[in-house]
């Protein structure tokens, strides 16, 4: 009976965000300039294509939830029209799936820029995954007039025990980089001491080009107390702009509460605070 239950909670839960992707896919208005980055990139400066990571995973690097087993809804909120919710399922089968959706404010006013993903991930090896996944982004291009563009992701992940090694390829089929959404290619580390002290870096680059746009580092302290505290430092040299970053968890077996604050180090960019929960089931 509780079997039973289970699946159908788990087809109603997947059934509202597979109406939500449709929903959004049928959708003509959007906007937007930049690709979602989920809160827990936010809060370690965009450190983690080289880690094991839930529900993050289907906007960072589509492999590393492959060494999960979870099935989890997740949900983070930035303002009104600045939020992401998704959902993850790694436990039903071999080959985990998430769904997800975003939004955000653009320029332009009555404009947002929204994103619907989807990505699939499996281990190949004790120690190696890939995953692949598939977005749609509505955003307007430099004039405000509204576009889509529909591309694929990759990702793989080496995971140890002190160690895991990761890359992702976002957009691979080349971007758009009139709507904000260009090839990226990261590489990225974790290490870890004790499963308590995490340590992450990460080398990002864009518009077809394997010249470093984007470093970013950061670090995590998981306390047995079902806490965690989190740090990073995010650098873009060719745009002469850094930002640091800060961030806290409440950490349950049923649920997790987060946090993370960006700040930038130029004052034509304001604050950015994120709240987020994590419900698993």
């Amino acid at each position: 009976m509780k079997n039973s239950i289970s699946i159908v909670r788990r087809l109603a839960v997947y059934g509202f965000f597979g109406a939500i992707f449709i929903v959004v896919t049928d959708a003509n208005a959007a906007a937007g300039s930049n690709r979602y980055v989920p809160l827990q990139e936010q809060a370690q400066g965009q450190s983690l294509t080289g880690a094991n990571l839930l529900n993050d995973s289907l906007f960072s690097n589509p492999a590393s939830s492959a060494f999960t087993n979870v099935y989890t809804v997740d949900a983070t909120f930035t303002g009104p029209k600045n939020f992401s919710a998704s959902i993850l399922d790694t436990r039903t089968s071999p080959i985990s799936g998430a769904l997800g959706y975003s939004r955000q404010p653009t320029l332009f006013e009555n404009q947002l820029v929204q994103s619907a993903q989807g990505a699939m991930s499996t281990k190949v090896l004790p120690y190696l995954a890939f995953g692949l996944g598939g977005h749609i982004l509505w955003a307007p291009d430099a004039l405000g007039r509204p576009g889509r563009h529909t591309d694929l992701d990759f990702g793989a992940l080496l995971n140890f025990e002190a160690i895991q090694i990761g890359m992702t390829v976002r957009s691979v089929m080349g971007g758009d980089t009139s709507l904000g959404d260009p090839r990226q290619t990261s590489i990225g580390a974790r290490i870890n001491y004790q499963q308590t002290m995490f340590f992450s870096a990460t080398v990002q680059s864009e518009h077809n080009s394997m010249k470093p746009e984007q470093y970013g580092f950061g670090a995590e302290y998981i306390s047995p107390y079902r806490f965690s505290l989190k740090g990073g430092y995010r650098i873009r040299p060719t745009e002469n702009r850094s930002y640091w970053s800060a961030g806290f968890g409440i950490l349950s077996p049923k649920i997790a509460l987060h946090y993370a604050v960006v700040f930038p180090r130029i004052n034509d960019e304001a604050v950015q605070h994120m709240v987020g929960a994590t419900v698993l089931f």
